[in-house]
C-alpha cells in the first residue's frame, strides 16, 4: 500500500507545528503564499503546465488534469479565488499585528484619540527643549 500522500500531510503538519513554536509562521506563510500564487499563474497563463509536474505512475493525476480540462475556467477562477482571500487574510493578520505593537497597546477605546494626530507606529523621539523665558500668550501692542 502506498502511504506517501499519508506521509507527506503528516511531515507537513510536524513541520508547520515546529515553525509555529518557533515564531517564524508569518514568513513560512508568506513563502507558501508566493509559491501558490506561482503555481496558480503557472497554470492561468501556460497552455503546457502539466510538463512543469513529475510523471506519476497512477492514473489519478490523469483523471484529475481530464476534470481541470474539462471545467478549466471554473478551476481558474476558483483557484484566483482562494488567492485572493488568502492575500485578504494576510492583509487582516497583518493589520491586527500592526495594531498590537502600536503605540497603544492597552488603550480599549479610540473615542479619546485623534486618528489622525497618531502615529502608525511607536515613534520614540524625544521632545525637544528650549531654554529661556517661556512664552505664555500672545503680546499685544499698545
Amino acid at each position: 500500500m502506498n502511504c506517501r500522500f499519508i506521509y507527506t500531510l503528516l511531515g507537513l503538519g510536524v513541520t508547520l507545528c515546529l515553525i509555529t513554536y518557533s515564531g517564524h509562521y508569518m514568513t513560512l506563510l508568506f513563502l507558501l503564499l508566493m509559491l501558490e500564487a506561482g503555481v496558480t499563474t503557472d497554470v492561468f497563463f501556460s497552455h503546457d503546465w502539466e510538463k512543469d509536474f513529475p510523471v506519476e505512475p497512477t492514473e489519478s493525476f490523469n483523471k484529475f488534469e481530464d476534470f481541470v480540462r474539462s471545467n478549466f475556467e471554473f478551476c481558474k477562477w476558483i483557484g484566483l479565488s482562494v488567492v485572493f482571500i488568502q492575500v485578504w487574510g494576510l492583509c487582516v493578520v497583518s493589520a491586527v499585528l500592526l495594531k498590537a505593537v502600536g503605540p497603544y497597546q492597552n488603550y480599549e477605546s479610540d473615542d479619546d484619540i485623534d486618528p489622525e494626530s497618531m502615529p502608525l507606529l511607536k515613534n520614540d523621539v524625544h521632545p525637544t527643549y528650549v531654554v529661556g523665558r517661556p512664552v505664555s500668550g500672545s503680546k499685544s501692542i499698545a
